[in-house]
């Protein structure tokens, strides 16, 4: 039996619950990272990806396309994983590759809903004012 897109992302959905929580963790390790050189750039991506499935589980930003919801997975996936192109104990190189590769994810399939949300994001904060 085929699984489709819409099933894998509903099914995404229904967990992104216990990933925020492993992805919020995440993100405050990451803030230290953010003015890094070459992989500040990646960390303020994935910080600003968190964010959105944040905003999206507690149903504040209403649609995230499954496409998202499939390079999110694939970008944790990889983050978790314990093959690495360079390994991550190697100081400083051990991150490039894992920047090269969220970069890559997110071009292909995020980055058109990163540049949405992050517009929505700014409308609201302008309300706010």
């Amino acid at each position: 039996m085929a699984i489709s897109i819409k099933t894998g992302a509903k099914t995404v959905a229904k967990y992104t619950g216990v990933l925020l929580d492993f992805l919020d963790n995440t993100n405050a390790k990451l803030r230290p990272l953010a003015n890094i050189p070459l992989i500040g750039d990646t960390i303020g991506d994935v910080q600003d990806l968190i964010s959105m499935l944040h905003d999206y589980y507690h149903g504040s930003y209403k649609k995230v396309p499954a496409v998202v919801m499939l390079g999110t997975a694939v970008i944790v996936a990889y983050l978790v994983s314990p093959f690495d192109l360079i390994p991550d104990n190697v100081p400083l190189l051990g991150f490039i590759d894992d920047a090269l590769i969220i970069n890559l994810v997110i071009q292909l399939c995020i980055d058109k809903e990163l540049d949405r949300y992050r517009a929505w994001r700014a409308g609201l904060e302008t309300q706010e004012i």
